[in-house]
């Protein structure tokens, strides 16, 4: 008997020994795999320009065109993206679509700019973006593509809620 209990505890120590070599390996790879990467699988996506303006808690403008937008789920959520639009429909977009934006001076070339920092969320995944950031670029199209000089705006976003 006592050999067979002998047997039994060698059994068990070597299947103990092989799951935590097992859980270790696998462990390792997982933070391999997740710290070699920018961003773990599946959290960067496209996504339509409409749904990261409704997020931010504005509608796309009139005339929306180009449109390129991109969805970030890691730690949070985030858009970001860019998309032109007739100068005339930009032109009281950015102020309507946001009347608690803060008053920050435009960087470069941007031609107007909207800052908002929302911090009355709820709790911290609710949905909705809490910093959204708006820059408004007028371009001038060259005349012989169809276009009128200065006549479309390219705008460029990034809302985050984190």
């Amino acid at each position: 008997m006592r050999t067979t209990t002998r047997w039994l505890l060698r059994g068990m120590w070597w299947a103990c020994l092989v799951f935590v070599v097992w859980a270790a390996w696998w462990f390792g790879r997982t933070m391999l795999y997740a710290a070699s990467g920018d961003d773990p699988p599946g959290t960067v996506t496209r996504a339509g320009c409409a749904e990261a303006m409704d997020f931010s808690g504005a509608a796309l403008p009139e005339g929306t065109r180009d449109e390129d937008c991109t969805s970030y789920t890691w730690g949070g959520q985030a858009y970001d993206g860019s998309f032109r639009v007739p100068r005339a429909a930009v032109a009281g977009w950015p102020a309507e679509s946001f009347p608690d934006a803060a008053d920050v001076p435009c960087d470069g070339d941007d031609d107007m700019c909207v800052h908002v920092i929302r911090e009355t969320q709820a709790h911290a995944h609710s949905p909705g973006a809490y910093a959204v950031t708006v820059s408004v670029r007028y371009e001038d199209e060259d005349e012989s593509e169809g276009g009128s000089a200065g006549d479309t705006a390219l705008v460029g976003f990034d809302a985050r809620s984190y």
